[in-house]
């Protein structure tokens, strides 16, 4: 188990099923929206009988200093269309 490096909670570490480090809060939330599949973070709807995670860049209150900056020429976010 870690802390967070700017609000100090308890964190775990995961990997997405892409390859990303993700922190998720250290204590398990029925409402969570991850799982744990041998160090993994799956993302479920509905998962019964198995401890569920929230993704720690939810909760913290400086979830945005962590973010990554996109890299020089990605094109900004548009609307959907209709």
């Amino acid at each position: 188990m870690s802390t967070c490096r700017s609000c100090g909670a308890p964190i775990i570490w995961a990997v997405t099923t892409t390859g990303a480090k993700m922190p998720l809060d250290a204590d398990p939330d029925p409402e969570g929206l991850f799982v744990l599949e041998r160090g993994v973070a799956v993302h479920v709807i509905d998962a019964k009988g198995v401890d569920r995670y929230t993704s720690h860049f939810a909760t913290c209150p400086d979830a945005a200093s962590h973010r990554k900056a996109k890299p020089k020429g990605t094109p900004p976010s548009s609307p959907e269309r209709s």
